[in-house]
């Protein structure tokens, strides 16, 4: 049963016993990797070429798949297997939410490989949260990878994507930015957690603790005891943010559901950054090197290896697989939003706040805050998977 107090503030819940793909990393673990010398761009690059060497060999498929967006790791991925394999069979696959998306560069990233290149539009992309619930078992709302790994099954059993560059290579530039400048000498673990959350304020919101009901009780000290492990030391600041988005969101959020997907349909993912051999360089590398506090640049090895390798990156213009969430509340979501959680079963059955929700519904009419539009999603995503598999109300085939 996973802690709902977690998911509902940090978008994960790192109590539960998860079957991760790949390792978790403590403090010592890092101390132990770091010397003077660390992995160059070039070893990364070799290993990062063996790895998918290997893959294909092992597999050996007639075609690949790729999730393909305009930054730099899946862009890297793609330029790799170019490099090795220039005849083989690459349909690239990116995700979009309208026609104002970075599908048209990725399309030219694409066809730079000479890849063939498919966007997949989602007008709605609450329409089908039931049915994906019901595959992660999680109350999740931001699903986008069901779509281009249920594409890459018409094309191929093997998927590529760029997973994990962000977390292992310093992506989340805004972040650490913001960090940085809240950061002072001499701040303890719990100043230092602190502003962590504060460099994820999507995942809560300013009243947190007025979300839950009589039947939920909730404190951020307990929160803040969740990440203490990774503040409480004396690694450099951004050491610690890097260990704690690596074995959080990365860990318990965005590998297990990806990996739910993979088996949902029979797709074998590959993650070449995500190969241990990988995040073990990742971690002797130094933060200054991955990520230059002056120019607020992120992810140097990777960019120097495709610079190297003569590819075309148009990073800069990246969005990720997002959504404009503003427009998507006026066009649907504040409908759906309504509609599914006025009689809810939270309510009901106290595990959350009615009041909470009245007001929430409020401060968006009143400010668009993207926080509580974001909150109010989680929570529709959370009364789904309590009616499915709490008190069994509603099943996978419910429309929203």
């Amino acid at each position: 049963m996973i802690d709902i107090r977690n998911m509902l503030t940090l978008r994960y819940d790192p109590t539960i016993e998860i079957k991760s793909p790949i390792p978790k990393i403590d403090i010592n673990q890092i101390k132990n990797r770091r010397s003077d010398t660390y992995p160059s761009p070039k070893d990364i690059e070799s290993e990062l070429r063996s790895i998918i060497k290997n893959n294909i060999s092992r597999l050996d498929p007639k075609r690949i798949s790729l999730a393909l967006s305009t930054g730099v790791d899946s862009n890297l991925i793609l330029s790799l297997i170019r490099k090795e394999y220039p005849k083989l069979n690459i349909k690239c696959i990116s995700v979009s939410f309208d026609e104002t998306s970075e599908a048209t560069y990725a399309k030219k990233i694409a066809e730079s490989n000479d890849t063939d290149f498919y966007n997949v539009t989602i007008d709605n992309p609450l329409k089908d949260l039931p049915f994906l619930i019901s595959i992660i078992k999680d109350p999740r709302w931001n699903l986008y990878q069901y779509y281009f790994i249920e594409k890459s099954k018409h094309f191929s059993n093997v998927l590529f994507t760029g997973d994990g560059g962000d977390e292992l290579f310093g992506g989340y530039t805004f972040r650490y930015n913001k960090f940085l400048k809240l950061f002072k000498q001499g701040d303890d673990w719990k100043r230092r957690v602190s502003h962590y959350l504060d460099c994820h304020e999507r995942d809560w919101v300013p009243d947190q603790e007025k979300i839950f009901g009589e039947n939920i009780r909730f404190d951020w000290s307990s929160i803040y005891s969740l990440l203490k492990a990774y503040f409480d030391n004396e690694l450099d600041p951004l050491d610690q943010v890097f260990l704690a988005d690596y074995n959080g969101k990365l860990i318990y959020d965005f590998v297990p559901t990806n990996d739910k997907f993979f088996n949902y349909f029979g797709v074998t993912g590959l993650s070449p950054i995500l190969d241990n051999k990988i995040i073990d360089m990742s971690f002797k590398i130094p933060p200054s090197v991955k990520f230059n506090r002056e120019t607020v640049m992120g992810k140097i090895p990777l960019r120097e290896i495709l610079s190297d390798l003569e590819t075309k990156n148009i990073s800069d213009t990246k969005i990720g697989f997002g959504m404009d969430l503003k427009k998507l509340w006026s066009n649907s979501a504040k409908e759906i939003v309504i509609s599914m959680l006025s009689n809810a079963s939270v309510f009901r059955d106290k595990i959350i706040s009615r009041e909470f929700f009245e007001s929430s519904i409020k401060k968006i009419e009143e400010t668009n805050d993207i926080r509580y539009i974001s909150k109010m999603l989680q929570l529709l995503s959370l009364e789904i998977w309590y009616k499915m598999f709490i008190t069994f109300e509603v099943s996978s085939k419910y429309s929203l």
